[in-house]
């Protein structure tokens, strides 16, 4: 391994090759607990940028584990960023690839090997920026919003360091999946960061997430009762296991724990009305969901994953006072779903495509550019029973397909390399050129491109579903 340095001589890294440069554990900010970040300073010397910094504190979660993430390095220190560039000079700046992780804004770490951004790089010839930000009790109490102040602050970075690497700092595309996704849309309507990107593309963006300052207040009572803390101040003193603990049971007892700790439209960094907001946004975007979303929770549910149609049934009674009409529906729209995967089928639609739905619908009703896609590829393993779940389009889109591990979650083979093929040129045509090679989403056709066996375009899909949601 050869030492390599930036273009500009500030930060030094190590590549195995000389195809590309690999910058990890950059602090771009510091920040108290309870804080909002403070932009890091960089001393003269050259940043060694060998390591991930540490990640987030937070109790790994199921997908979390499954992607292979331990608790040896949680840190409330945890504000650092990591660039992937191609080590060639360009005869001009490469755009620049901004991604957020999800994790329900309680998990989450660039450091997952699906995150790392090296085949993204060299497969898009752009630069790959990936950053941690400060998740649950210390990332979202109540309304400050920290964690989405950490995202602002390290695309305040990237606009000032980023030509360092190559990167063209008027070009940067934020993208992210589930609660990165959200963090996307959440991003486009607050004014801080308008002036630090160019274009949004959010992948299964939970915004069902978003809290109200309502409930934020609800969660900091809450929070301050299983903390055993009589005010906000005693909770500087906490440790911070004692924290999570506290946080665990906020999100266990919570009528709608998904929004326990979450962005907050505040009124101040985000909007009230938040879509209303992003809607008006006349950046770029491209939004995209999976077929079968909500699989990833309901299969490893012992009391929803074998039901018959009376425990189907009453598990829609539980969601929906019209329980009925969606049984009828979603069996005559998913014919071959069983009584458990109709349940997850309509969870799915509920908690992600409803929302992408309404949310393109406003845009256009703003004139503005937004192009729509569906990720409907079935997974082989497990015996087929995760379906297009959540999180599942994630490796293809950062072309890592092929890493070690990869194979048990998606399985291998043609298809997969081809889906990464397509999900890779589909974000470089987006990041070069600000648009898509099918049509912009209207909501008279709604032109939705798929990815599956065969990628193709599909005009109305699901019209009976869509109907209903919208």
């Amino acid at each position: 391994m050869t030492p390599v340095t930036c273009f500009d001589g500030s930060f030094v890294a190590q590549t195995l090759d000389n195809d590309l440069l690999v910058f990890k554990g950059i602090r771009y900010a510091t920040a108290e607990r309870f804080e909002p970040p403070v932009a890091y300073r960089h001393a003269d010397a050259p940043y060694q940028a060998y390591e991930y910094g540490s990640s987030p504190l937070q109790t790994p979660g199921m997908l979390e584990q499954l992607l292979g993430m331990t608790d040896d390095d949680f840190n409330e220190d945890c504000l650092f960023l990591n660039i992937y560039a191609p080590a060639s000079k360009s005869d001009k700046p490469r755009p620049v690839l901004f991604w957020i992780y999800g994790g329900g804004f309680v998990n989450g770490s660039s450091s997952i090997a699906w995150y790392d951004g090296s085949n993204l790089a060299q497969r898009t010839d752009a630069i790959v920026v990936s950053i941690n930000y400060r998740l649950g009790v210390f990332g979202f109490l109540g309304a400050t919003n920290l964690g989405l102040l950490d995202q602002i602050c390290a695309l305040r970075w990237v606009n000032r360091n980023i030509e360092a690497f190559g990167g063209d700092p008027e070009n940067v595309t934020i993208f992210g999946e589930s609660a990165g996704g959200a963090s996307v849309v959440a991003l486009m309507a607050a004014r801080e960061a308008q002036p630090f990107f160019a274009k949004a593309w959010a992948m299964s963006p939970s915004i069902g997430q978003y809290s109200t300052i309502e409930r934020a207040k609800q969660q900091t009572m809450d929070l301050l009762k299983y903390a055993g803390a009589s005010n906000e101040k005693e909770l500087l003193s906490l440790s911070s296991s004692a924290l999570l603990a506290a946080q665990q049971k906020v999100i266990q007892t919570s009528t709608e724990p998904f929004s326990a700790f979450a962005p907050t439209q505040d009124g101040a960094i985000l909007p009230l009305d938040l879509l209303d907001a992003a809607a008006k946004n006349p950046k770029p975007f491209v939004i995209g969901t999976n077929k079968d979303e909500s699989r990833l929770w309901l299969m490893f549910d012992p009391n929803e994953n074998q039901l018959d149609e009376s425990g189907a049934m009453n598990a829609l009674i539980k969601r929906t006072d019209q329980a009925s009409d969606v049984w009828s529906l979603y069996t005559s729209c998913r014919p071959t779903h069983n009584p458990s995967q109709i349940v997850a089928a309509y969870d799915s639609d509920a908690n992600f495509r409803k929302h992408a739905w309404h949310l393109l619908k406003k845009r256009e009703e703003n004139a503005h550019l937004s192009w729509s896609y569906w990720f409907t590829w079935p997974n082989p393993t497990f015996d087929g029973l995760l379906g297009s779940c959540h999180a599942l389009d994630i490796p293809f889109f950062f072309a890592n397909e092929g890493i070690a591990g990869a194979e048990v979650i998606i399985g291998s083979g043609e298809t997969q390399k081809m889906l990464s093929s397509v999900a890779a040129k589909m974000l470089a045509q987006f990041a070069y050129h600000g648009r898509q090679d099918w049509p912009l989403y209207n909501t008279s056709d709604r032109p939705t491109y798929v990815l599956d066996e065969v990628c193709r375009l599909v005009q109305q899909p699901d019209d009976q579903l869509y109907n209903y949601w919208v």
